[in-house]
């Protein structure tokens, strides 16, 4: 029997009560506790605040009408719960401005059990990096400057969350290599997070565009696919270090430190 996710709470809220089944079936199999399973927002924004699990699952249409008034006050309201959303690929938009509110990962719908884990694992993973760091003394401002690349809004979110998490300041986002390229000028970022796959212009010739007007500028390559010649043309190129999707948040830190070393 699996238990990758022993020790976890949760509470899970979907109209649906299929989507609720499944999912409260899939995390206790996987050694946590299913502290609620509900229905309606109002039920799930009281539960969170009264049972205080460790990870909360939303659908979106919970809370379609005021999504960052609603998340904004649960997430300051309870720290120690991390939230998750769920909703289509055309609720994209919806789920960016959740993870700007501070929700920590995103479940695409249909369900499939392994992209389910891989979320819930990433979320646990963050959390527990953050708890190791509240004893650390922080900054009195922010360490280094950021901009980071990706066409995919959901993966900048989550890296924007642990960057920011650990000092760093995010100075602008970008979908395309063009558009990031004019972000590192415009902001005069300090390093930069880049994604291998990007529409326009790709990561590698990106970063090629960048070494001939920046030579000596930080760059860290994003990829969900570390093969060989890929990661060698990287770093050819002038690449730093890479992280692999779905991010690990020490793995991220440790990397951005040592490009920025």
């Amino acid at each position: 029997m699996s238990i990758r996710l022993k020790g976890c709470s949760f509470i899970v809220a979907d109209a649906n009560s299929q989507i609720r089944s499944i999912l409260a079936t899939m995390v206790a199999r996987e050694g946590a506790r299913v502290l609620a399973s509900l229905r309606t927002p109002t039920e799930a924004l009281a539960t969170v605040g009264r049972l205080q699990p460790d990870i909360a699952i939303f659908d979106l249409h919970l809370m379609e009408a005021s999504i960052p008034d609603a998340l904004r006050t649960l997430i300051a309201d309870n720290p120690e719960t991390a939230v998750v959303v769920m909703g289509l690929d055309g609720q994209r938009g919806a789920a960016r401005t959740a993870m700007d509110c501070g929700a920590l990962g995103y479940i695409r719908k249909p369900l499939n059990e392994a992209n389910i884990l891989t979320a819930l694992l990433q979320v646990k993973a963050i959390m527990a990096f953050r708890k190791s760091r509240q004893a650390v003394p922080k900054s009195e401002g922010p360490q280094h400057r950021a901009v980071i690349v990706d066409c995919d809004v959901l993966a900048r979110g989550l890296l924007r969350v642990i960057l920011e998490d650990n000092g760093f300041e995010v100075v602008a986002e970008a979908a395309s290599g063009f558009e990031g390229l004019m972000a590192v000028e415009r902001h005069e970022a300090d390093f930069v997070c880049l994604a291998v796959d990007l529409p326009e212009i790709d990561g590698l010739n990106t970063v090629a565009c960048l070494r001939a007007v920046h030579p000596d500028l930080p760059v860290l390559m994003v990829t969900a696919h570390a093969d060989r010649e890929t990661v060698s043309a990287a770093i050819r190129g002038g690449v730093h270090d890479y992280v692999i999707k779905p991010f690990e948040a020490e793995r991220v830190i440790a990397a951005v430190r040592k490009a920025l070393a």
